[in-house]
């Protein structure tokens, strides 16, 4: 699943090359976005593209949206005029060219057309908690909704709730770890609020770093039974919570609590 950085990334892209544009708005494969039909958007004016988490947004002149989430395949692709396309134009769900760029998605969980009166009212948007990434990422609010949670809370759970801080993913969840040097399974009721604050503010660094670098780290993720780069001790991995989600560590380098 595409995680907060490559969301913003993403935003920043389509904001560069569509803003101030009018686009062509097509959908070539069988799919079609929910909400009003492509025609409220067709030929309107790209204003600007934001992220929230892990979702993207798209704002139209008169109050209209284009709201995408990729769930754990999704993506969008960026083509300038007459580039080939690395997909066929059958799997794509929507795109939208100003003459110069096509911006081309393909797949993913969410692809609605709505009024931005109707994305304030809704309810998965509005549970989002703190957008990690965002310039004005309030550490304590995000701490404070990691408590409600209790105290018996995996901090790796936390982490990849979105109501509680917005953005997270599985790779960043094992590395932000790593980089606080505590264990992904530590509970919450054990960590103090500077530790919390530590993890979310390294996890801030690393997606940032990963947004302007367009690489992601790779310390722990995947690296099962390889040697950790700080201590060679072999790095573990194991399924947490009840989603399953595959967390990696360090066993002597990271603080279980």
């Amino acid at each position: 699943m595409a995680e907060g950085d490559s969301i913003l990334r993403l935003a920043r892209r389509i904001h560069d090359g569509l803003a101030g544009e009018r686009v062509t708005v097509r959908t070539p494969g069988a799919r079609r976005p929910a909400g009003l039909p492509c025609a409220a958007i067709d030929g309107g004016l790209l204003e600007s593209a934001e992220s929230r988490g892990k979702h993207l947004i798209l704002h139209f002149a008169d109050g209209l949206a284009l709201h995408s989430h990729l769930g754990m395949r999704g993506t969008w692709h960026l083509y300038a005029e007459g580039e080939s396309w690395r997909r066929p134009a059958s799997q794509a769900w929507i795109t939208l060219s100003t003459g110069r760029i096509d911006a081309v998605n393909f797949g993913g969980s969410t692809m609605r057309i709505a009024r931005e009166s109707q994305l304030r009212r809704d309810p998965r948007l509005a549970r989002l908690g703190p957008d990690l990434l965002a310039d004005d990422f309030d550490v304590e609010d995000a701490i404070r909704r990691m408590r409600g949670v209790g105290p018996t809370a995996e901090l790796g759970d936390a982490l990849l709730d979105q109501t509680l801080v917005a953005g997270i993913g599985n790779i960043f969840k094992s590395e932000g770890c790593f980089a606080a040097r505590i264990d992904p399974r530590a509970r919450l009721g054990s960590l103090s609020d500077p530790e919390l604050g530590s993890v979310l503010d390294l996890t801030r660094e690393l997606m940032l770093a990963a947004v302007e670098s367009g690489r992601q780290p790779g310390s722990v993720y995947r690296r099962a039974a390889r040697p950790c780069r700080r201590c060679g001790s072999a790095i573990r991995s194991g399924a947490q919570g009840d989603s399953a989600r595959v967390s990696y560590w360090c066993p002597s380098c990271q603080r279980r609590g």
